[in-house]
C-alpha cells in the first residue's frame, strides 16, 4: 500500500476523525471507499481482514498496521484502537518470557526459573 499526504483544513479532518470514529471506521477507509465508489475500482482480490484489529490481536506489527492504515505513528494508532474499543495486543510469550528473563538477571536472581 501506498502511504499519500493530502493537505486538507483542520476543521474537516477533525470532522471526518469524529464521523469515522462514530461509524467504527478510520479516515483512511473513508477515502479508500469513496476513491473506489467514484473511480469504479475494484481490487482484483478480496481485501484482507482489518488491520485495526490484526494489530488489536497480536497479527500483525504496529508499524505495519501504521503503514496499512495510512496512519501519521504510533500515536494515531493507539487513538483509532481507542475509537473502536479494540483492545491493545498483547505481546507475544517468547517475548514476555525473554523479558522475564532478562529483569530475574538484573535482579541477580538467575536461578529463579
Amino acid at each position: 500500500m501506498r502511504n499519500t499526504t493530502f493537505n486538507l483544513p483542520d476543521d474537516l479532518v477533525q470532522h471526518a476523525k469524529a464521523y469515522a470514529a462514530e461509524h467504527g471506521t478510520t479516515v483512511t477507509a473513508l477515502i479508500r471507499d469513496h476513491l473506489e465508489r467514484v473511480t469504479g475500482y475494484r481490487a482484483a482480490r478480496p481485501r484482507q481482514d482489518d488491520s485495526l484489529v490484526a494489530f488489536s490481536e497480536g497479527r500483525m506489527t504496529k508499524e505495519a498496521a501504521v503503514a496499512a492504515l495510512g496512519l501519521r505513528d504510533y500515536s494515531d494508532l493507539l487513538l483509532a484502537l481507542g475509537e473502536r474499543g479494540l483492545p491493545m495486543p498483547s505481546l507475544p510469550r517468547h517475548e514476555v518470557e525473554a523479558m522475564a528473563d532478562t529483569m530475574l538477571r538484573l535482579l541477580g536472581r538467575d536461578d529463579a526459573r
